[in-house]
C-alpha cells in the first residue's frame, strides 16, 4: 500500500507520556524508524523548538509531518463557532499560532476540531461563526504559504455530537453544510474523518464517507467503547480487540472498502499521498509499543481482507 497512501500514527495519542523534548525526540524516532510508518503527525502543544528538531528527523527518515491541534483545542476548552465574539477571536489567534508552528515543522496539514457546540436553539448561529473563522485561518495559511513555499492544508476533524467531546461538528449534514461553504472559498480546507468517532456519532462510516467524498482529504482509524462504566468509554481511542470495542479488523476492513469506493487514494492531497493514520492510545498500565503493535496487526489483517495473498 506504500504507492497508495502514507500510513501514519498520532504520536501524541500513541505516546500520551512523551512530555518532555527528550521523551517526544527518543518516542518519535521510535516511529521513525519503523518502515510501517510514512507519516507522523505530533502535537500543536510543542514549542517551536521542538518541533523544528522533529521536522529534521522525519526529513532524515523521509516521513510526512502532520500537526495535531485538537490537544490545543481541548486542552484550552476554545471554540472556533463561539457565540462570544472576543472567545471566538481568542480561539482563531490560537489556531493561527498553530499554523505558524506547522510551517516551522515543515507539517503539510493542520488537523482540530471546531469546539463545544453552544446551547440547544443556537447551533446555526454558532456554524455561521465557525465558518467565517475557517475562512480566516485558511487565509491565513495562504498568506504564510508565501514565505513558506508550499500551502499547508488545514483539515476540520468530526468528532462527536453529544456523547463525549460535543463538538459542534458534529454530525456528517452539518460537516457538509460547513464544508461547502468553506471550500467554496478557501480551497485548501478539506475534512478529517475518524473511524473511532462514527460509533460515538450513531452514524455508519460508509454513509459519511459517501456524503462527504468531496471534502475528506485526511482519515483516523481508531476504535471505541460506548458501553457505560468501561474505563474506556468516550473518546479514548482504546486499542483494538477489546470486547466492548465497537471497531475491529471487519469494521476496518468496511471502512478502506468505502475510502476506495470514494475515491480516497486517487485524491490531490496536501501531503505526498492521502494519510490514513492510527489514533490509539494506551489504557492505564498498557504499553505504547504493544498498542501500536495492535494497530498494526488489526490493519495488516483488515487489508487481506480486501486484498487476500496468494
Amino acid at each position: 500500500w506504500h504507492d497508495t497512501f502514507h500510513m501514519g500514527i498520532v504520536h501524541f495519542m500513541a505516546y500520551p507520556q512523551a512530555t518532555t523534548q527528550e521523551d517526544v525526540v527518543q518516542s518519535v524516532e521510535e516511529i521513525l524508524v519503523d518502515e510501517f510508518f510514512q507519516a507522523i503527525e505530533v502535537s500543536a502543544l510543542l514549542d517551536g523548538e521542538v518541533l523544528q528538531a522533529v521536522g529534521a528527523l522525519c526529513d532524515v527518515a523521509r516521513v510526512e509531518v502532520l500537526l495535531g491541534a485538537q490537544p490545543l483545542v481541548l486542552s484550552k476548552g476554545l471554540s472556533l463557532g463561539a457565540l462570544e465574539e472576543e472567545e471566538r477571536k481568542q480561539a482563531l489567534e490560537a489556531l493561527k499560532q498553530a499554523v505558524d508552528k506547522a510551517y516551522v515543522a515543515k507539517a503539510k496539514a493542520l488537523a482540530f476540531l471546531s469546539g463545544k457546540r453552544p446551547e440547544e436553539g443556537r447551533e446555526e448561529e454558532a456554524r455561521k461563526r465557525l465558518v467565517e473563522s475557517l475562512v480566516e485561518l485558511c487565509r491565513y495559511a495562504e498568506k504564510r504559504a508565501e514565505v513558506s513555499g508550499y500551502l499547508l492544508g488545514v483539515n476540520l476533524e468530526v468528532f462527536d455530537y453529544a456523547v463525549d467531546k460535543r463538538a459542534l461538528i458534529g454530525p456528517a449534514p452539518f460537516a457538509f453544510e460547513v464544508a461547502s461553504l468553506v471550500r467554496a472559498e478557501c480551497p485548501n480546507f478539506d475534512l478529517t474523518i475518524d473511524l473511532s468517532h462514527e460509533p460515538l456519532l450513531f452514524e455508519d462510516p460508509a454513509c459519511t464517507l459517501t456524503l462527504l467524498a468531496p471534502f475528506v482529504n485526511h482519515v483516523h482509524i481508531g476504535n471505541a467503547v460506548l458501553a457505560q462504566g468501561h474505563p474506556a468509554c468516550g473518546d479514548t481511542h482504546p486499542r483494538f480487540g477489546l470486547k466492548e470495542g465497537c471497531n475491529d479488523v471487519q469494521e476496518v476492513a468496511e471502512f478502506l472498502r468505502a475510502l476506495f469506493r470514494i475515491g480516497y487514494f486517487e485524491k490531490a492531497t496536501f501531503t505526498e499521498r492521502p494519510v490514513i493514520s492510527f489514533e490509539v492510545r494506551p489504557l492505564p498500565g498498557e504499553s505504547p509499543r504493544l498498542v501500536v503493535a495492535n494497530a498494526k496487526r488489526t490493519f495488516l489483517s483488515a487489508w487481506n481482507r480486501l486484498f487476500p495473498m496468494l
